[in-house]
């Protein structure tokens, strides 16, 4: 296994703005590569490189950009430490060139930090992932590797939400790299991660989202839909508080790239799809990132958005759902939506369910769905999410559900899965603060089992909301649920 060498690796100090780098550095070094699903054949034999060059990378000196640590490092460093902390550690007090980057890189993963503009979420990610597999393929010194995508949201019952084999195998000569013990009980015996959470991986909400940006106060746009909700949801499924289930310690575990790849994968299925991205002035913010060669990049959003000029595309693209029809201008927020119900309280969660009525109010007086306008939807909006730690588990939201209801009359009342991901954020985070940050929340559509259970006479003037952890959550977590929201717009 080939091992990297000091001298082969001279971080420059200068950033090189990505369309002179682009040019110089990787526009004619290959044709366009095509990312693959894991379980193809293509996907199989991209996983063993990735294992090879997994290993070689945590063998790799700390404080070198190709490091395992390093990229590590860049999404979230060490819960267990801090960043002067690991820093002053892995530099010993001489950070050079490469401590410099280090100082500028780590902890900049965006947007999981309330001052942060959520919208940044997707490009700084495809950044992340694009940089990371041009330093494997000089780790490899194979310029023909492309990263694999875990397609969790597969309709083959065999594979939908499970984990591929290859991470599970602890202490094999090939995969054992990709192993990683701080994963939730039955991840690493092949249980399917939403085995507990059923719906929590679908596609068709997320692919019928019309806009990118959050349009008000019920509909999150695109990029938080992804982020909060599929995104959030694999990450707290798959790993523990010290693995993928908390932002520090994620991009420890080897699947996060493979998770991160099929995000990506997403946003380039969406725009194919129709669906369109922001303009002005978030075209222009920028990033800094390492390539394989030391060099400082200077990356900024309009340079990831067309993935035929980075050189890659993908096997296959998730489809859009029927109907779907982006309107042909983006960005102008429609007037505020009408709020039904509301409950302003904080509900603190518990081990088990957690009731909560919601109170009436105007314009759709005591039973809401059976004035609105077929035009109208009807959105479950939860507000100011906090934890005092990772709870572990993702939770099941309810819709008047009945006392000691069966799983398939809960399945029936079920209206998405709620996980606490992004909520968290961490400590000494390095991204830039963003003035006209929106304020972040989960929300999901619940109209059509609304309707249905408004017909079956099961909806009452006073809807009940209930909130279940789907496991066994961290007594010191402490969730909290700052508002919820019955929003017709």
């Amino acid at each position: 296994m080939p091992r990297l060498s000091r001298r082969s690796f001279l971080a420059g100090t200068a950033a090189i703005p990505f369309a002179l780098w682009f040019d110089k550095y990787a526009a004619a070094q290959t044709p366009t590569m095509t990312r693959c699903e894991v379980l193809t054949a293509d996907g199989q034999a991209m996983l063993q490189k990735y294992a090879q060059a997994v290993a070689t990378m945590m063998s790799t000196s700390e404080g070198d950009p190709r490091s395992w640590i390093f990229q590590w490092y860049t999404h979230g460093v060490n819960p267990a430490s801090t960043k002067d902390a690991e820093i002053a550690r892995i530099y010993a007090g001489n950070p050079g060139a490469n401590g410099a980057l280090a100082g500028e890189m780590w902890n900049t993963c965006q947007a999981h930090d309330p001052s942060q503009d959520e919208n940044f979420f997707l490009p700084w990610h495809r950044m992340f992932v694009y940089f990371f597999e041009r330093i494997i393929r000089s780790v490899l010194g194979d310029q023909q590797f492309a990263l694999p995508y875990w397609n969790y949201s597969t309709p083959v019952t065999a594979a939908h939400g499970i984990l591929p084999a290859q991470f599970r195998q602890q202490g094999d000569a090939t995969f054992g790299s990709l192993f990683r013990p701080n994963r939730n009980p039955g991840t690493n015996q092949g249980d399917a991660i939403d085995q507990d959470s059923p719906g929590a991986l679908d596609l068709d909400a997320l692919m019928g989202e019309t806009t990118y940006d959050q349009q008000s106060d019920a509909v999150q746009g695109f990029c938080m839909d992804l982020d909060f909700n599929l995104h959030g949801s694999v990450h707290v499924m798959v790993g523990d508080s010290n693995g993928m289930g908390s932002i520090p310690s994620a991009a420890n575990d080897p699947i996060f790239w493979l998770h991160h790849c099929n995000v990506d994968r997403l946003w380039a299925s969406w725009n194919r799809n129709g669906g369109k991205n922001l303009s002005g002035s978030w075209l222009t913010q920028q990033f800094i990132f390492a390539d394989e060669n030391g060099n400082r990049v200077a990356a900024t959003v309009q340079d990831f958005l067309d993935l035929g000029r980075l050189g890659y595309t993908y096997d296959s693209f998730a489809p859009a759902p029927p109907g779907f029809a982006p309107p042909p201008i983006f960005g102008a927020a429609p007037p505020p939506p009408a709020v039904a119900t509301r409950v302003s309280n904080a509900v603190p969660l518990a081990a088990g369910p957690v009731q909560v009525p919601l109170e009436p109010t105007t314009p759709f007086g005591a039973a809401p769905t059976e004035a609105m306008p077929p035009n109208k939807r009807l959105y479950l909006v939860l507000k100011n999410l906090k934890a005092q730690a990772a709870p572990g588990v993702v939770y099941r939201i309810y819709l008047n559900l009945p006392p000691n209801a069966s799983l398939a009359d809960a399945r029936d009342h079920q209206v998405g899965t709620l996980n606490f991901f992004a909520a968290l954020g961490h400590a000494g985070h390095g991204g830039s603060p963003s003035a006209g940050a929106k304020a972040r929340f989960f929300s999901t559509e619940i109209t059509q089992v609304a309707r249905r259970l408004r017909e079956r006479g099961q909806l009452s003037g006073k809807p009940i909301v209930t909130i279940a952890p789907a496991g066994q959550p961290a007594a010191s977590a402490q969730p909290v649920v700052g508002q919820i929201s019955l929003v017709a717009r």
